[in-house]
C-alpha cells in the first residue's frame, strides 16, 4: 500500500513538474488542459507558492540578509507571492469578462494564471552574489512571467491576444496604483 501511495505522489509530482514546464515554454494547449482541469487546482496554488518562495529566496540573500532572516523572506515571498496571485486573477477576471465578455469561471482562469508563474524559479539565481546575475535574473524572471501570463489569459479566456495584453496592461496599472496607495499609508 506504500509503494502505491508513493507511486501516486509520484505521479502527481511528474505531472505538475511537466505542466510548469509546458507553462514556462508559453504552449496555449497546456493552459487550455490546466483550464479544464479541476483537479489541477492544487497543484496551481503550489506553483504560485514556490515562484513567491523563488522570489523571497532569491531576494533576501541578494542583499545579503544572514541565516534564518533567508528563510523568513522565503515565507514572506510565498505569502506576498500567493495574495498578489489572487489579487492578479480577481483583476484580470472582473476585466476579462466584464469589459471583453469573455466567459470563464474563477477557477478556470485562476489555474492557468497561477501556472504562468512557473518562469519564477530563475529568481532563485538572484542568490548569486555578482550583481549582474541578480539584475538579469529578476528581469527575466518578470519578463518572462508576464508573457506567460498574457498567453495563458488568451488561452483560459478566449480572447485575442490584443484584449489578453490590454488587459495584462490595465491590471498591471491597478495593482501598480494600489500598492502605492497601499504604502502610502
Amino acid at each position: 500500500m506504500i509503494s502505491r501511495s508513493g507511486s501516486l505522489t509520484t505521479n502527481r509530482f511528474r505531472t505538475m513538474l511537466d505542466r510548469m514546464v509546458q507553462s514556462a515554454r508559453l504552449r496555449g494547449s497546456n493552459f487550455l488542459e490546466l483550464k479544464e482541469d479541476p483537479t489541477a487546482t492544487g497543484q496551481a496554488l503550489v506553483v504560485l507558492a514556490l515562484a513567491g518562495t523563488s522570489f523571497g529566496f532569491g531576494f533576501t540573500m541578494s542583499i545579503g540578509v544572514p541565516g534564518l532572516w533567508v528563510l523568513v523572506g522565503a515565507i514572506l515571498g510565498a505569502l506576498i507571492g500567493i495574495t498578489l496571485g489572487f489579487v492578479w486573477v480577481s483583476l484580470t477576471f472582473v476585466i476579462g469578462t466584464r469589459i471583453f465578455r469573455a466567459t470563464s469561471d474563477y477557477w478556470s482562469l485562476a489555474r492557468p494564471v497561477f501556472f504562468a508563474s512557473s518562469p519564477g524559479l530563475v529568481f532563485l539565481l538572484m542568490s548569486f552574489p555578482v550583481g549582474f546575475v541578480v539584475d538579469i535574473a529578476r528581469a527575466v524572471g518578470i519578463a518572462w512571467i508576464a508573457i506567460s501570463t498574457v498567453v495563458a489569459v488568451r488561452t483560459a479566456l478566449g480572447i485575442d491576444l490584443q484584449r489578453s495584453l490590454l488587459t495584462f496592461i490595465l491590471v498591471t496599472f491597478i495593482v501598480i496604483i494600489g500598492y502605492g496607495l497601499v504604502s502610502s499609508l
